[in-house]
């Protein structure tokens, strides 16, 4: 019976028992004794330098268990490793993940284990062989330890029709982690984390494929491949679609049995679940200016900026449109001040800082603000230093040789908008810059976080203390400083680029347990108390009060454009697209209505593709709801205007000018003919008028706006002699000026009539029975 039969058989009767894989595998396995590290090479010494003769090394480093066997046993003495190959721990099976510093190696029997688990191992050193080696499973109550491993094939980079290659799959905490291979057959597999697949993924499946979903590959080839399928965007969008060749079909039929029997038993088992981020598209690659897009920013929920290689642009969401602010420089990065209305932009090749207030993305002609002395600006960051009153602190760090300078400005209310304050030298290159909550900076260097007092700028403090174990392994590799995050009872967690290590407030060791990155981070953000790691193919989330990992979202070649990373630019299929990462457990900070709209069947569905127009101007100006003098067409012939000459003849004309407020008195209404049905109202002009968002008032009453006519009228009746002068008031209620014109000229010279359009002859008064049978009006 092979492993995968005798695995199934398991579950399937063990749902009383905690651990429903407990069978020896018959096929050769690649670890041998739960751990893959040589002799030598592959185990790497970060011992304290002195241990023994060190209390603190002792207690912080090697963990002593005495044993409580007659026999007098040895006590383990464990130290921390760094291995170079993937690794599981000897005690719950599950793999040790991480770039450095992943786990525990006792000196003397060789066990591996996390170091959460070391206080749970035997205290029997060595320990007995039947509890050296434990079998393969999984916990299904907490999702913990590795199920199953093999050997697959993934398409290359490029797709199928450019061939597969080989990766090392291991099933481990209800997630898939793939490793990349060497050509060398007997390579180990990489340290590094090549793709992880969740399967606590709502949109989790496995299935085996079709001749249709691999047209590319070799038909001997398509009975061994499976997909697994996973979310990607949100709601539903785009899905990650992964596939996998297996050596045969049957083991193909092997993997896609055992992970479908996996998802089950986790869905069975009600594991909580620890969704944080959802990925939605924000725009799409129809915006040619994404692919050059470096930095963003969110202004208010229906706008953001965005900083490009060719200047500042500002996109209207809700009115689609796009906006130039300002020239056409390369925006590095980009901080908005929400209290103080103010943008920090670094711009130009000289990368030069620059205030931009926040009433030029609204078109007016606003001069950028160029900050003193901030030329060859690296590290950028904005931050309040005081509580009462606000007060809001610029802190920019300028790189010399082999040291910096931070120039530290208050941002003021005057017209520079700043004022320097002072100048903090630093003999190392400055990588990150931070304002904590008490208005202190913490200045990233490598292997190092220093925390300056602003008001005095001299006095420091370390956050990693020489008797913390991490300081000796740490300083010796010089390992990037990414950022601090503060947590509750004066906690830091420091977040290097191979991990993140909890600290108190005098930089000494306040836990065990650090977080460890699955893959090289390429970039990472701080969200509502959550460490967001972007790595080349997937983004890791973790929650920094734990250190737990509660989610991966497969999005390759992701990173941040602000802070927070609620803005992130992404590559899907050679496209770029820009993404909000929307938390669920938080206020929304876009509106939501921009990005998604509801089918005929009241689903959630992406909005359609949408084209962006490009604004010119100022926004006021173009957002005027009084465009009644726009409306006005040009006449097409002048028949229904006398001829104006020398004298006062413009005068008797009496024309009056459009008013630019609404009216507040109503015109008369028209006298009532004697048949009892009013007469329609004449128009000179029969071009229809555009319709109003509203009802408008017409001679008093509400009218609907007019439909345009079929036909043209060939000629329209005149008004009555008896007809009121119009008055100034109610001009802003006809409809157009040749209205006026018409009642005016009515009422003046009653010898002439209204032409038509199409005629160059006066037309003469028509009959009562021309009017019901030729005459053309608007209907009411």
């Amino acid at each position: 019976m092979s492993y995968l039969e005798q695995f199934l058989k398991e579950t399937n009767s063990a749902s009383s028992q905690n651990m429903y894989d407990n069978v020896p595998q018959s096929q050769p396995q690649l670890y041998q004794g739960g751990s893959l590290e040589s002799e030598d090479g592959d185990i790497e010494d970060n011992r304290a330098p002195s241990i023994v003769s060190s209390k603190s090394n002792l207690s912080e480093v090697s963990m002593l268990h005495e044993t409580h066997s007659p026999m007098k046993h040895k006590a383990h003495q464990f130290l921390v490793r760094t291995f170079s190959s993937p690794t599981k721990c000897s005690h719950c099976t599950s793999l040790m993940v991480g770039l450095m510093r992943q786990g525990m190696v006792c000196e003397i029997c060789g066990f591996t284990c996390h170091t959460a688990c070391c206080p749970h191992v035997p205290a029997v050193c060595p320990v007995p062989p039947d509890q050296t080696k434990r079998p393969l499973g999984i916990d299904p109550t907490r999702g913990i330890g590795t199920a199953y491993e093999g050997y697959v094939k993934v398409p290359k980079l490029g797709g199928v029709k450019r061939g597969w290659v080989r990766q090392f799959v291991v099933v481990c905490d209800f997630k898939l982690f793939l490793y990349d291979i060497s050509a060398d057959r007997n390579a180990l597999p990489s340290v590094h984390v090549a793709q992880v697949l969740d399967m606590r993924d709502t949109q989790f499946s496995v299935s085996s494929v079709k001749d249709s979903d691999v047209i590319h590959a070799n038909k001997k080839d398509v009975p061994c491949i499976f997909k697994i399928t996973t979310s990607l965007m949100e709601p539903p969008g785009p899905r990650n679609a992964m596939l996998m060749l297996a050596d045969s079909e049957a083991e193909k039929n092997k993997w896609v049995v055992a992970l479908a029997e996996l998802h089950r038993i986790m869905k069975r088992n009600n594991l909580p679940n620890t969704t944080v981020l959802l990925a939605r598209e924000l725009i799409d690659n129809s915006l040619a200016l994404l692919k050059n897009t470096l930095s963003s920013a969110i202004i208010d929920p229906d706008r953001i900026v965005l900083g490009t290689e060719e200047g500042l642009y500002c996109i209207d969401l809700d009115r689609t449109e796009i906006a130039r602010i300002g020239e056409a420089k390369k925006i590095f990065q980009i901080e908005y001040i929400s209290e103080e209305h103010l943008l920090v932009v670094v711009s130009g090749k000289q990368r030069q800082v620059r205030l931009v207030p926040i009433r030029a993305l609204d078109g007016d002609d606003t001069e950028w603000i160029k900050v003193t002395e901030s030329k060859g600006c690296a590290v950028l960051t904005v931050g309040p230093v005081l509580r009462a009153p606000l007060t809001f602190c610029l802190c920019i760090a300028i790189k010399k040789q082999n040291s910096s300078v931070i120039i530290i400005y208050e941002i003021t209310r005057t017209r520079s908008r700043h004022q320097k304050v002072r100048e903090i030298g630093i003999p190392v290159n400055v990588q990150a810059l931070q304002i904590l909550s008490d208005g202190r900076l913490c200045v990233g260097s490598p292997s190092c976080f220093t925390v300056y007092n602003i008001q005095s700028g001299d006095s420091f403090i370390s956050l990693l203390h020489p008797e913390n174990p991490l300081y000796a392994t740490i300083t010796c590799s010089a390992v990037e400083a990414l950022r601090v995050i503060e947590l509750p009872r004066r906690e830091y967690l420091l977040v290097f680029g191979t991990l993140a290590a909890y600290v108190d407030k005098h930089g000494r060791k306040s836990r065990d347990r650090e977080i460890m990155y699955p893959a090289v981070p390429t970039a990472i953000s701080y969200r509502d108390g959550h460490l967001v790691v972007y790595s080349e193919t997937h983004i890791d989330i973790f929650n920094c009060k734990t250190g737990e990992w509660v989610q991966t979202l497969n999005i390759k070649k992701a990173k941040p454009l602000n802070d927070s990373g609620s803005l992130s630019l992404c590559v899907l299929h050679d496209m770029t697209h820009l993404l909000y990462l929307s938390n669920v457990h938080q206020r929304e900070l876009l509106n939501l209505e921009n990005i998604n709209t509801l089918d005929t069947e009241g689903r959630v569905i992406q909005k359609p593709r949408r084209r962006f127009s490009l604004r010119e101007g100022n926004r006021s100006t173009r957002s005027n709801t009084d465009r009644r003098s726009k409306l006005i067409s040009a006449p097409t012939n002048f028949n229904h205007i006398s001829h104006v000459g020398p004298g006062d003849s413009i005068q008797q004309q009496r024309l009056i000018d459009l008013t630019t407020s609404l009216p507040t008195k109503q015109a008369p209404l028209p006298p009532v003919p004697a048949g009892g049905k009013p007469r329609p109202w004449e128009i000179s002009n029969p071009m229809p008028l555009r319709p109003a968002p509203h009802p408008q008032a017409y001679n008093g009453a509400k009218r609907a706006a007019p439909p345009r006519p079929r036909d043209l009228p060939p000629a329209l009746p005149r008004a009555s002699d008896t007809s009121p002068s119009p008055d100034p008031a109610s001009i802003g209620s006809m409809s157009s000026l040749h209205d006026m014109i018409k009642a005016t000229e009515a009422r003046s010279s009653p010898r002439h009539s209204i032409a038509s359009n199409n005629s160059s002859n006066l037309s003469t008064p028509p009959s009562p029975q021309a009017d019901h049978h030729h005459s053309s009006s608007y209907d009411s």
